[in-house]
This record gives structure tokens, C-alpha cells and sequence, in this order.
């Protein structure tokens, strides 16, 4: 049993010597120099090797299960311009023209009822200062017509000075206005004789009435004269105490008294018929002169009306040669710049886009990609004109979706779709730089999201899905 057990310890030494002699580290050239099964029995495997293959296949694991569990956007990407919700205003020109003046630039702010461009108003001047002689010319023929009227209206006219119902238009100048009373006294003079002849006939009528009137009283006097003498010769003749031819000669006397008042009578009675006559055509000469005004007036106003309506329509067109600005903005797109140039009818000469409106962006989606888009899904849009690498996007949200699809010669059928804009201004240099209708912009809509291993294997799936079902 001893001998088994001093074995059995010396075994044991033994073997642990060897343990330690192979725990022993070696030196890189030792293990060269033994032979080459021995190298590579002996010398252990590299570590980084190990520790690579261990990162590799971590890493492998990782982005299994994050392809698994990660989940990227879908977005629909759709190209368009920016575009104010008031729209911008085109202007254009109503007339052909020639350039007279710009009073604006690019990006210049306007008010509404600025002048933006002034065209060449080609004889409208002219016209318009013959248009205004005119209705000023009508208007003193009114005034004098009025005056006439006014005055041949009144009981004595003849002794009344036309002048004082004379009112002239402010506009008239000096010299047409002493040129119209000048006028209007000729006139007046011209009536005023033609009365004046008939108050004289009137006045030499009523001489002669007055005269006869007189005539007859004293032959009323002469007569009861007479017939008084008559009546005592009668009861003389009666007693043959007086001659009876004399009595018949006073007889004789009498007739004639008789004859002469009825003489003078009729003549008064024929005055007073010319009396008549003479104040009825003093009547009707008024009345016609006065009836020619009337209808002179009438024709007047209506030439007024008429010359006043192409006065509106003249300066229409000077208006229309002035270019306003129909609202508050900014000037956009002007395409004159040449004094002297012309410009036809209906040309669009520049684009007011108006002034604190809200911007957003009206962008074409894609016929393939509408069915997944609608209200109220999130936007990244990126402004061509500020690289997003440099400047960022803009968040929106888009709030409206065509119903009906438009042509487009490049994209096909495209679906108009209006995106919101969180903020109307680029941070440049830590300055913010407004952004401006009509840049061009393109639009990231958020559709959904898809887990990163679909993406992967969706080739797959569609060579499966199509395998064997080829003709």
C-alpha cells in the first residue's frame, strides 16, 4: 500500500511539474522554434480575433432585432411653390401703351392706390379739355337760359335786369363769363324791344280809349242840351210860337249828337277789342319765347348728361393709364423695365403679392402616393433656395387634398394638396430672412412608418409573390 501511494504522490508531482512547465508562458521566438504541429498545438488562438468575430456577431444580433423592432417614416415626397393664401394679384394692363414712368422695383413694398406704372395717355388730355370746354360752354348757355326764363316770368320784365338771376358755374373762366352776359343782354335786348313796341301800341291804344271816353261825355252833355232846347222849341212850335224849320233843324242837330256819341263808342269799343289783341300777342310772345327755352334748356341738360358721361368715360381710360396697386403688398415678377417700352393689352407686368398674408405651399402629389396621403398628416418641407443641409426644413401639416387629378407633362397625373407652414421665415446668420411666394419647395408628407426588416425582405416577398406565375 505504501509503494502504491509514494507512486500515486510522485505521479501527482509529477504531472503538476508538467502543468507548470506547459502553464508556463512562452516567448513568441520559443514558439517559432519548435517544431510546426508543436506551434500550432501549443500557442494560443490571437484574442482579437476571438473578440472581433464576438463584436461582429453581437452586432449581427443588434441589428436583427432592431431590422425587428425599429420602425422607419414613409414619406411621400411631392414637389410645388409657395403660395399666399389671398392669392397674389396679377397686374396687368387694361390699354395698350407706352411706358412713361416704374415707380417700383422688385421686392418694393406698395400701398393699395399707389401708382406702380404710367403709360402714355395718347390725345385722352386733349379730349378730356375738350370734353370740359363743352359742359362748361352748355352750362353758361344754361345759366343765361335761366336768367330768361326767370325774368320773362315777371309782371313788369322791362324795367328788371337779367344779370342779377345770371348764375354762372364756378369753373367758368372771367372771359366766358362776361362773353355769356354779353350774350344774354343781346337777347334780352331783342325781347325787351319787341315788348317795349307792343307796351307802346298798348299805351297809344289806351290814349286813344281814353280820348274817345272823354269825347262821348261831352257829347252826352252837348245831347241832353239839345234835348232840352228841343223840348221848350216843341211846346213853342206847339203854340206857333217858334218856327218850326228851326225846330227841325235843332231836331237835325240832335241826330247828329246821336251819331257822333254812337261813333265814339264804337271807336272805344274797337280799342278795346286792339287792347285785347295787343296783350294777347304780348301773351303769346312770352309764352313762346319762353317755350323755345324750355325746349332750349331741355337740349342742354341732355347735352350735359351726355358730355358728362364721356368725361367719366375719358377719365376712365386716363385712370387705366395709371397702373395702381389694387391691395397692400409687395412688388413680385416685374417684367417692364425700359422707359419708352411698350406694353398691349392684357400683358402682365408684375405680381403684387399681398403684404403679411400667410404663407403656404401648394405641391403636386404623385398619383401613386395620393391614396396614402390626406389632412392632417405631418410635412417636412425643404426650401430650394436655403439648402435643408445648412438651414433646416419647416415643419407643416397638410390641410387640404384634390379631389381630381390634373395633367402634368413631367409628373403624369398629379393631385393638388395645400400644406400649412409652422413659420414664414428662414433663420440665415442669426437673421431671419422672409420666405416669398413663389419659391420652390419640396414637401416630405409623413404617410406612416414600416419596420426596418420589411424593407429587407419585401424583395424577397415580391420575388415569392411573382415566382411560378410567369407566363
Amino acid at each position: 500500500m505504501s509503494f502504491f501511494k509514494r507512486f500515486k504522490k510522485e505521479a501527482s508531482s509529477q504531472e503538476e511539474a508538467n502543468d507548470a512547465v506547459e502553464n508556463k508562458k512562452r516567448t513568441r521566438d520559443e514558439y517559432e522554434f519548435q517544431p510546426g504541429y508543436l506551434e500550432i498545438i501549443e500557442r494560443p488562438p490571437a484574442p482579437l480575433a476571438r473578440r472581433t468575430a464576438l463584436a461582429l456577431s453581437a452586432l449581427l444580433i443588434i441589428i436583427i432585432i432592431w431590422s425587428i423592432l425599429g420602425r422607419l417614416d414613409i414619406n411621400a415626397n411631392a414637389t410645388g411653390q409657395l403660395i399666399v393664401t389671398s392669392r397674389s394679384k396679377v397686374i396687368q394692363s387694361v390699354t395698350p401703351g407706352e411706358i412713361t414712368a416704374i415707380k417700383v422695383s422688385d421686392g418694393q413694398k406698395v400701398k393699395a392706390g399707389d401708382v406702380l406704372i404710367t403709360l402714355n395717355p395718347v390725345g385722352v388730355e386733349s379730349e378730356i379739355k375738350e370734353l370740359e370746354e363743352q359742359r362748361v360752354y352748355r352750362q353758361l348757355e344754361r345759366a343765361k337760359l335761366r336768367a330768361l326764363l326767370h325774368i320773362t316770368k315777371l309782371d313788369r320784365p322791362s324795367s328788371s335786369n337779367p344779370e342779377a338771376f345770371f348764375q354762372p358755374p364756378d369753373s367758368a373762366s372771367e372771359r366766358r363769363i362776361l362773353m355769356a352776359k354779353a350774350d344774354l343782354i343781346g337777347d334780352w335786348d331783342d325781347i325787351k324791344t319787341n315788348l317795349t313796341r307792343i307796351d307802346n301800341e298798348l299805351y297809344v291804344n289806351n290814349a286813344n280809349k281814353e280820348a274817345r271816353i272823354l269825347e262821348v261825355a261831352a257829347l252826352e252833355k252837348v245831347a241832353n242840351n239839345i234835348k232840352t232846347r228841343l223840348q221848350a222849341s216843341k211846346q213853342l212850335v206847339e203854340k206857333k210860337q217858334y218856327p218850326r224849320i228851326q225846330y227841325l233843324v235843332e231836331q237835325q242837330e240832335e241826330l247828329q249828337i246821336q251819331l257822333s256819341m254812337a261813333e265814339k263808342k264804337n271807336e272805344i269799343e274797337i280799342l278795346i277789342a286792339q287792347k285785347k289783341s295787343l296783350e294777347s300777342n304780348r301773351a303769346s310772345y312770352l309764352s313762346e319765347i319762353r317755350r323755345g327755352y324750355y325746349d332750349a334748356l331741355n337740349d342742354i341738360l341732355e347735352t350735359l348728361a351726355v358730355i358728362a358721361q364721356k368725361l367719366i368715360q375719358t377719365r376712365e381710360r386716363r385712370r387705366q393709364y395709371n397702373i395702381l396697386a389694387p391691395i397692400n403688398g409687395v412688388v413680385q415678377q416685374l417684367s417692364v423695365h425700359t422707359l419708352g417700352g411698350a406694353v398691349q393689352s392684357a400683358q402682365q407686368l408684375m405680381v403684387i403679392v399681398p403684404e403679411g398674408a400667410l404663407l403656404k405651399a401648394e405641391v403636386l402629389v404623385l398619383n401613386k402616393d395620393v391614396g396614402f396621403v390626406h389632412s392632417g398628416q405631418p410635412v417636412e418641407v425643404k426650401i430650394d433656395a436655403f439648402p435643408y443641409t445648412r438651414y433646416g426644413t419647416i415643419k407643416g401639416k397638410v390641410i387640404h387634398v384634390s379631389r381630381a387629378a390634373v395633367e402634368n407633362e413631367q409628373l403624369g397625373l398629379v393631385f393638388s394638396t395645400r400644406v400649412s407652414l409652422d413659420r414664414n421665415v428662414m433663420m440665415v446668420k442669426d437673421k431671419e430672412v422672409p420666405l416669398q411666394a413663389g419659391m420652390s419647395v419640396t414637401a416630405e408628407i409623413r404617410t406612416g412608418d414600416r419596420r426596418v426588416i420589411d424593407y429587407l425582405l419585401s424583395p424577397l416577398q415580391q420575388y415569392q409573390s411573382e415566382a411560378l406565375r410567369e407566363r
